[in-house]
């Protein structure tokens, strides 16, 4: 029996889930995962799993490559997670599948398999997760991994995790330049996380600190499957729309769907030969849907110039559209000047990218001119969608085993706001420096209420401080009360941050000298610009003296 307590990562991912270990005798490597590929029944092991997921019936669920090549299977559950998304169970109308149940059955897949290779494994481990996800997104992963069967998980954000795998493999030589600042530029299949990270030496050990990171991740590969898979439907429509628009609405989305499998594998195939400076192969379609409607027939033979493929693909690459690639990067670096006054792209060392959709040569020429003249590789060309899987090992390895050696400054990394009592003016509730503590901080600022209340709303904001012109609204806070609050209480807000980037707050409130009302909430940082609800966490009375 193998005693052996691995150090154990995870890359929960849009299109692939990674898995990574490392221990006294090896590592960090991928964990290799048996799953169903080509046939439901036979087991093929793979690197990568792939996070879908396809319910045969009310009780059995398969997870990978196979549930990947169904139409009807849940896939990109990952773009859902904190979310209300709500799905019934095709085969239980009773059952209500929500992300994080989706989720739990691909990390459940990992977990069996862990167990099963490692009898002594903790059942701890390091998941990622993008660095802008919200409380309620980290919340998901966290309740998806306990779902799982793990029983003690650590979030740490993606491009910190694929920086440790870079750090792990140039440990010795890291401080021999002093500090240094990298941009870790993630570019994944469902998710577009820039993060700018200082590291050196100090006190005789390497201290890793993010200073700067985006707060916008709803960009990925994804994104660009569907402009090229677009651009091909309208080709074959141009001359098939008579068929296709008699179909009816699940019909047309299960060819959606197909449309977009073979755009993807088609990009995979171009992005290697322009690489090699080839010609690209033919687009070639020649394949027969079964839809409920009866064999749909789909030929293509389509032949892209580099100029027109690289014109289809290359939409998010231009400054000049509203979604692009240089949008996190100047979220990042003004985060980074906030906290380091005067810090600019000009202070940038070195740029690393990592994730799936970061090897398109697009993505590489952009990012090179765009820093010219400082150095701009992958982490690794060979494992670049296995960078933050197996960074998290060698974080979680050094948890374990060397501690002393690496230092790791967490921060919020952007602050939250709310008006004050006039409406006129903001005041930072949560700076963007804060760390994780155990207590609650109060803030300075002593706010009073403007009419009775029986239910109270905070109006919330992010950004990075009252000065931000760019401040985006959040979902309001809303906190019960079990009593009438009168007008001119004055009260106060705490708040504190977890490990794990969530963050709480609570409102203390005067009544009277004898008591107090005390009234807490859970922060739904907002990233993505779409509402969330506020989860109530806690309601109680206290007295003057317990406070």
């Amino acid at each position: 029996m193998n005693s052996v307590n691995p150090a154990v990562g995870i890359d929960l991912g849009t299109t692939n889930t990674v898995v990574a270990v490392q221990t006294n005798t090896m590592g960090p490597e991928l964990l290799s995962i048996p799953q169903p590929n080509l046939e439901r029944k036979i087991l093929d092991p793979s690197f990568h799993i792939k996070s879908a997921v396809f319910f045969e019936n009310s009780e059995d669920a398969v997870v990978g490559a196979f549930a990947s090549r169904r139409f009807d299977s849940f896939v990109s559950i990952k773009s859902k997670i904190g979310t209300r998304w709500r799905m019934q169970h095709p085969y239980n109308p009773k059952i209500t599948l929500s992300p994080a149940y989706i989720s739990a059955l691909i990390l459940k897949v990992a977990y069996n398999e862990l167990v099963k290779k490692y009898p002594g494994w903790d059942r701890s481990a390091i998941i990622t997760v993008p660095a802008s996800f919200n409380t309620d997104q980290r919340n998901d992963t966290l309740m998806a991994a306990n779902m799982a069967g793990f029983e003690k998980v650590r979030l740490l954000d993606e491009p910190t995790a694929a920086f440790y795998y870079y750090f792990d493999q140039n440990r010795d030589t890291m401080g021999e330049n002093g500090h240094q600042s990298i941009l870790v530029f993630d570019f994944g299949g469902g998710t577009l996380d820039v993060s700018i990270i200082k590291a050196g030496i100090q006190s005789n050990a390497i201290l890793i600190d993010a200073i700067g990171r985006s707060r916008y991740n709803n960009l990925g590969g994804d994104d660009i499957d569907l402009d090229l898979a677009s651009f091909v439907f309208a080709f074959w429509h141009k001359t098939n729309a008579q068929i296709f628009d008699c179909l009816d609405d699940n019909t047309k989305k299960k060819i959606y769907k197909f449309f977009i499998q073979k755009a993807c594998l088609f990009k995979e195939e171009a992005e290697d030969y322009l690489s090699n400076n080839l010609e690209l192969n033919e687009f070639v379609i020649n394949e027969t849907v079964e839809t409920s409607n009866g064999n749909i027939q789909i030929k293509i033979n389509k032949v892209f110039s580099r100029f027109q493929y690289e014109e289809i693909t290359g939409r998010f690459f231009s400054n000049k559209e509203d979604i692009n690639i240089f949008r996190p990067i100047g979220q990042a670096l003004k985060v980074a000047e906030e906290l380091s006054p005067g810090f600019c792209k000009d202070d940038i060392d070195l740029v690393l990218y990592t994730g799936g959709a970061s090897r398109m040569n697009g993505v590489k020429a952009t990012l090179s001119a765009f820093f010219r003249p400082k150095p701009c590789y992958s982490i690794n060309d060979e494992e670049a969608c296995n960078t933050v899987a197996l960074g998290a090992a060698c974080c979680r390895y050094d948890e374990l085993n060397r501690q002393r050696e690496v230092s790791m400054i967490v921060r919020l990394l952007e602050g939250i706001l709310t008006r004050d009592d006039e409406g006129h003016h903001f005041v930072t509730i949560v700076p963007m420096t804060c760390q994780p503590s155990k207590d609650f901080k109060k803030l300075e600022y002593k706010f009073k209420t403007m009419r009775p209340l029986i239910n109270m709303k905070i109006p919330l904001f992010r950004g990075t401080g009252p000065d931000d012109h760019h401040l985006s609204p959040m979902q309001d806070l809303e906190l019960p009360l079990k009593n009438l609050v009168p007008a001119n209480t004055n009260y106060n807000i705490f708040y504190r941050m977890t490990e794990n980037k969530t963050i709480e707050l609570k409102a203390i409130f005067e009544l009277s000298e004898q008591r107090q009302l005390e009234v807490a909430g859970e922060v739904i940082m907002d990233f993505d610009g779409k509402s969330k609800a506020n989860i109530p966490r806690l309601e109680c009375e206290v007295n003057r003296q317990g406070v």
